[in-house]
């Protein structure tokens, strides 16, 4: 069960969807992968050499620390830090994946006839994790084609630790800017100045500040999707990633970052809840990482 901070945050989000629910060790060295035309040089690093003009962010190797802190302010029982190394950088979606960028690789238009903002630039929506992996699966394929990624990479969804790494960005607070929550309209749209403003839908990508790796909408807007099975213990160790659960029975998939219609603490780095793979709704988002095949 989740604390009372998130139960209040999905009272408002209910009428709408089927929601539910460091330690410190010794230095790891993390191998630096072998140079090659796919691998990023620094933090931050943008490319868009793709066809739909997706912007990518480079995201590196290295350790951190998964999960909150027993002294974080509203954390839940499932949040239990523990240690990750990523052994290979990857690249991460600069923004949610749009409604221009989904019609150009799926020839679809699932936001039609739902209570959703339509453009080119607001999240593609609502689409369930089986949607989102069925995208990743259609950009790859061309592009392959195309010569444009070459044999080893792949357009997936990230993993959970794929994703706290990139959103933390090398920090350890709540959020990717600090603990003051009181900021977060800066970074993210939520309850405070989306649902209680009367603007309930996912906002245009980018109109906030980013995090310190550049990536926008980490926080808030739309809950994205891992492609990690939910389980009620973070997973630890080198390039983690939950198949399977057996507590789980459901098999529900991650989802992360918050969203318009929640709270300010359930925007946190470390904020995770589960839903079902086939769950269509209109709080639900996706960003995709470009990453090597293991």
């Amino acid at each position: 069960m989740k604390s009372t901070c998130f139960a209040v945050c999905v009272v408002a989000a209910v009428a709408f969807s089927w929601m539910t629910h460091a330690e410190s060790d010794e230095p790891i060295n993390v191998p630096t992968p072998a140079a090659g035309p796919m691998r990023g040089k620094e933090p931050g690093e943008v490319r868009d050499d793709n066809g739909v003009k997706m912007k990518l962010v480079w995201c590196p190797s290295g350790k951190f620390t998964m999960g909150s802190p027993p002294s974080e302010q509203c954390r839940d029982s499932d949040e239990n830090q523990v240690s990750v190394t990523l052994t290979n950088g990857f690249w991460l979606g600069k923004y949610e994946v749009t409604q221009s960028e989904w019609k150009q690789v799926m020839q679809t238009e699932p936001w039609k006839g739902q209570s959703t903002k339509q453009g080119a630039d607001f999240p593609a929506g609502p689409v369930s994790w089986d949607d989102a992996m069925q995208f990743c699966r259609k950009l790859t394929e061309p592009e392959r084609g195309a010569g444009r990624l070459p044999a080893g990479w792949e357009y997936t969804l990230p993993t959970e630790a794929q994703w706290e790494y990139a959103c933390r960005a090398g920090t350890e607070t709540r959020f990717s800017f600090g603990g003051d929550e009181s900021k977060l309209g800066d970074y993210a749209w939520f309850s405070d100045n989306a649902w209680n403003a009367g603007e309930q839908y996912a906002h245009q990508v980018g109109q906030k500040k980013a995090n310190p790796w550049g990536l926008h909408d980490m926080h808030g807007n739309a809950w994205e999707w891992c492609r990690d099975v939910y389980a009620a213990k973070l997973p630890g160790g080198r390039d983690p990633e939950v198949k399977s659960d057996e507590t789980t029975k459901a098999l529900l998939r991650v989802n992360r970052g918050g969203g318009w219609a929640v709270v300010a603490a359930s925007c946190r780095s470390g904020l995770r809840i589960g839903s079902r793979p086939d769950n269509r709704s209109v709080f639900y988002g996706f960003r995709v990482a470009l990453s090597s095949v293991r």
